[in-house]
């Protein structure tokens, strides 16, 4: 299960932070010497707060710090690091019951310094830091402009700089959140380690604000585990009595997964959620990372670890391995376990090289198939505007289900919801662009939607596909390049400013025969065009035209299609992108046989 999976990586986890601490932003430190006396003092003797802002860090220096989920009408105090209203006593409004939550609070806080001083025995720190307390020097404490309650404060002390994480403190803070976290489940089995051992009655730590995105607002801290009242609860029972866990499961659980989320190599963040994923023995293998960044070298590392033989020493690192992954969400202050992932490892990796070989497809401007991140695959679904350097999708103008729809494909190799399938073709229409991300795309949804094993699209152009739709495509193709390639200027090479793309790609492609007769018509004028010019060049162009578009001819058993379905115009435009880069190869071929002195002067392609 997820937390079992999580507990059990802890040791995998670089500067895990002690059990029950957090990185936490601190803004104000309060120094003491050993003899519990005020390290810094204003004119009149009493105690100052040091600013540990600075340019590059306002808000404060990040700390592992003691902290728990807090809550309630009482909510109790962290050990030495915790915010002005606990330490100091500073109220947060002047109103009187203000006043006393704030005395009530520091009392508490002040008590559990001295539970910390009765454990750690004849610690100089501790002894120091309760001499100060005891006294009620902090009640003298001047505050800094501009400070607020809800400020977190550290405490150090002269030769100890940081007291809370001494083994002692350690020691004491773990004790504290073990004791307020259980009692009601009493002993028994932990469900992930198998131990009898005192059991929670809730996670200690919550999921840390901001880690899990949330489509408005702020985050807050979120449970991994809620159940709050018996309504939610299975047979009435709340919180973790049907999960049973022990302090250092339940701890480690919400610690590693923090930890996880805060590491780019080990979370993914979408619009609306976020997927963390890991190894259950860490291997150099960048699994994810392949998945998300498409570098063709990582892609064929994951279709040779795929090929390696599975005997040996060091085939048990992969056979035996697991994949984990969870997508995760946040309503208010709960986590949504929107998905969970437990795979063989090698499963894992069939699932991404397939992934590749059903939407990788060639370009325009290579011989080869190249793959599409996820990252552009998704955002190839939303706007897109030409600018100087070239197409430029819209940042978050993609449908904010698309990451996370696309990797659930990925990752359990199924296709993706069909939805975004019209909404691709919608956009194709609206745009009348098919670029590379987005051909890559309609060969996934085509080839795991629609085709049988015989009906698959390849990653090039499949020459003797009969298909209608796919015929149409191409053949809408041949016309826009016959169309570009008549009216461009004889001087400049510069083609007209718009095709027949820009204008009915869009028809074209849902009702191909009532928008493509037309433009057939019309065709016969810019082939008369090409063999009138003079230019022998133009005349070879003519040949090669009129040969292509009788070759398309013959393919189609019956008149062009009237209207396409979403299955029939990702064909179409799948025909129409894959015979553009085909041409734009023969061409590269034609042009670097003229160059090595292989080839003649007049261009046989179109």
């Amino acid at each position: 299960m997820l937390l079992k999976a999580l507990a059990d990586h802890a040791p995998h986890v670089a500067d895990l932070p002690p059990a029950h601490y957090r990185p936490r932003t601190v803004r104000w430190c309060l120094t003491i010497d050993t003899h519990g006396r005020p390290q810094g003092t204003d004119e009149q003797g009493r105690p100052v707060l040091s600013d540990l802002a600075d340019a590059d860090r306002r808000a404060g220096v990040v700390l592992n710090a003691p902290y728990v989920y807090r809550s309630g009408a009482k909510p109790p105090p962290t050990l030495l690091v915790d915010t002005l209203e606990y330490v100091l006593g500073v109220p947060k409004g002047e109103s009187e019951k203000a006043v006393q939550e704030a005395l009530r609070r520091n009392t508490a806080y002040i008590d559990l310094l001295s539970v910390w001083a009765e454990r750690a025995g004849g610690d100089e720190a501790a002894r120091a830091v309760r001499v100060f307390f005891t006294r009620g020097l902090h009640r003298a404490t001047v505050l800094p402009e501009g400070a607020k309650p809800s400020d977190l404060v550290a405490l150090s002390v002269v030769g100890h700089p940081w007291p809370h994480l001494a083994p002692a403190a350690q020691q004491t803070w773990r004790a504290t959140v073990a004791a307020r976290k259980s009692g009601r489940a009493g002993t028994g089995r932990c469900l992930s380690c198998n131990q009898d051992r005192p059991l929670l009655d809730s996670l200690p730590e919550p999921v840390k604000a901001g880690l899990i995105p949330v489509p408005i607002g702020r985050g807050r801290d979120a449970q991994l585990v809620s159940v709050n009242t018996s309504a939610q609860g299975r047979g009435g029972r709340i919180q973790l009595a049907d999960i049973p866990l022990c302090e250092a499961c339940g701890a480690g659980s919400t610690a590693v997964l923090n930890a996880l989320l805060a590491n780019p190599s080990h979370r993914y963040r979408m619009p609306d959620s976020v997927l963390v994923w890991w190894l259950k023995e860490p291997l150099d293998l960048g699994l994810m990372d392949t998945l998300l960044n498409a570098e063709p070298s990582d892609v064929a590392a994951v279709f040779a670890e795929l090929e390696r033989p599975r005997r040996g020493s060091g085939a048990a690192g992969v056979e035996a391995n697991r994949f984990y992954a969870a997508t995760l969400a946040a309503n208010q202050s709960r986590v949504v376990v929107r998905e969970w992932i437990d795979i063989a490892l090698p499963q894992a990796l069939e699932r991404v090289a397939a992934w590749f070989g059903d939407h990788q497809i060639a370009d325009w401007r290579g011989d080869q198939p190249r793959p599409v991140p996820v990252w552009l695959l998704a955002r190839c679904l939303g706007r897109g505007t030409a600018t100087a350097q070239g197409w430029r999708y819209t940042k978050d103008s993609e449908p904010d289900d698309a990451h996370r729809r696309l990797l659930h494909a990925a990752l359990h190799h199924t296709a993706p919801p069909l939805a975004l399938l019209s909404h691709l073709n919608q956009r194709i229409g609206a745009d009348g662009r098919v670029d590379h991300p987005r051909a890559a795309l309609l060969r996934l949804f085509y080839n795991r939607a629609f085709a049988t094993d015989n009906e698959r699209v390849p990653p090039v152009l499949d020459e003797n596909r009969t298909d209608p739709a796919y015929v149409a495509g191409r053949l809408f193709a041949v016309l826009e390049s016959l169309q570009y390639r008549a009216l461009r200027d004889p001087d400049t090479g510069q083609g007209p400013n718009s095709t027949i793309a820009d204008k009915v790609l869009s028809s074209a492609k849902s009702t191909p025969r009532a928008r493509m007769e037309p433009l057939l018509d019309k065709s016969q004028a810019h082939l008369r065009r090409l063999r009138t010019s003079g230019a022998p060049k133009d005349r070879a162009a003519h040949h090669a035209y009129f040969r292509t578009i009788c070759e398309l001819h013959d393919l189609l058993e019956h008149p062009l299609p009237e209207v396409l379905d979403q299955q029939g115009q990702s064909l179409f435009s799948l025909g129409y992108y894959q015979q553009h880069s085909h041409d734009q190869r023969q061409r590269r071929t034609h042009a670097n046989a003229n160059a090595n002195g292989e080839g003649t002067d007049q261009e046989d392609q179109p």
